[in-house]
């Protein structure tokens, strides 16, 4: 057995750590990349690149914010702007000469639905010495307008179809890159599969609109038409802590489905905590933009340490024993019971006299609270254990208590 508590077993790949930078800027040429790596980082995916390269508008990146702290990005950025021989010739041999040789490098490529294309594509990746090669079928925007990226990967067909291709042109590992923007991700999942997937990355990012410049009635991020004078936008790719909601559904999901194919999870992972919480929903490997865009690749020491700490806290000696942990508790809401077993208690000691409880509870819960001595009191016999006034709560003074 390892001495390293967080090296884990991906695809047939050994990761010292089980955080990557996820394919997106931060991995867009050899001095990102290798930054990354002597960091400490386990591994990275390239940005994607295709037959051409892209060129990007600007501005490309809008914000979501609550009480002025952002919780959610969106992009309109779409490919490597270099070329596929910059990459194979130049800019991957020199990221396997200088990085580490404990850092996985995993190359990222695109084409369209003929599987001529990824085929191709495959091979000459295969020649440059990266580890494993990720299939992006799940870009939401730009893409699908070409035909490419989730025009692809919302089509079980085709998933099925173009990861073949990939693999005929490759004897290493194949991740298949899913989207969020579909019904049921479970068929396009068994589709990668059934093509011969031997990893699938979950989840890309999700199609949106971050919101609109009501001054100019213009929607964010502020790009510009081809006279390069009117302002216009488009539909982009969500990401950040606000789409971890969406990563943990998806990824729990494809772990219950297919519990033999490591998943390498994505969306919102900004901690330990978040990270933690995508293994014990079946991810084995984790995928990181948003947060190192935000706070820098420095974060890895954090997010090394406080796993570390949490593993010795609980008491597990490998990354093995959390994943897949929480699995067992997700339920159907049919076995769950309709008889509220708790209610809602106040932490006097925590509670602060904002209202805050009392107002939502009025209008949208039981009319269950209300002050004394400036202090939130609940009635048990009108709560019904709803949660609302945790939801509302940012003084961490609510908890629930059985009723029997």
């Amino acid at each position: 057995m390892s001495s390293n508590p967080l090296e884990i077993d991906f695809a047939g790949l050994t990761f010292k750590n089980p955080f990557l930078l996820s394919s997106a800027p931060p991995t867009m040429d050899p001095r990102h990349i290798l930054r990354a790596a002597r960091l400490g980082w386990g591994g990275a995916v390239m940005k994607t690149v295709t037959e051409e390269p892209t060129v990007d508008p600007r501005t490309r990146l809008g914000v979501l914010r609550k009480d002025g702290k952002p919780i959610g990005m969106n992009n309109i950025e779409l490919l490597s702007r270099e070329s596929l021989k910059t990459w194979t010739d130049d800019w991957i041999p020199k990221i396997k000469k200088e990085a580490p040789e404990d850092f996985i490098f995993i190359a990222s490529i695109m084409s369209g639905p003929e599987p001529e294309g990824w085929t191709a594509l495959a091979e000459d990746m295969s020649q440059t010495g990266v580890n494993a090669i990720e299939i992006n079928v799940s870009c939401p925007h730009g893409s699908p307008e070409k035909h490419m990226g989730a025009f692809i990967g919302q089509d079980p067909t085709l998933v099925e179809r173009v990861t073949k291709a990939a693999k005929k042109g490759t004897d290493l590992p194949i991740l298949v890159k899913l989207t969020p923007n579909v019904t049921d991700i479970v068929p396009i999942a068994e589709a990668a599969v059934k093509g011969g997937a031997d990893a699938l990355s979950a989840i890309n990012t999700v199609e949106s609109l971050i919101g609109i410049d009501i001054e100019t009635a213009t929607p964010l991020p502020i790009a510009y038409g081809v006279d390069k004078k009117e302002q216009l936008s488009t539909y982009g790719g969500f990401c950040g802590p606000a789409v971890k909601p969406l990563g943990l559904r998806f990824v729990s999901q494809i772990a219950r489905a297919l519990p033999d194919i490591p998943i390498s999870g994505i969306g919102g992972i900004e901690d330990w905590t978040s990270a933690i919480e995508y293994l014990m929903v079946g991810a084995r490997t984790l995928q990181i933009c948003t947060a190192a865009m935000w706070h820098g690749f420095s974060i890895i020491k954090g997010l090394n340490e406080g796993l570390v700490k949490f593993m010795e806290r609980k008491g597990y000696t490998t990354l093995d024993s959390i994943v897949g942990k929480a699995l067992p508790k997700i339920t159907t809401w049919t076995a769950l019971s309709k008889l509220p077993p708790v209610v809602a208690r106040v932490i006097d000691e925590n509670c602060t006299g904002c209202k805050d409880c009392v107002v939502a509870c009025a209008d949208g819960g039981y009319v269950a609270i209300q002050m004394r001595d400036k202090v939130a009191v609940i009635n048990d016999e009108k709560c019904d254990g709803c949660g609302l006034c945790y939801v509302v709560c940012r003084d961490d003074a609510i908890e629930f208590v059985h009723t029997n």
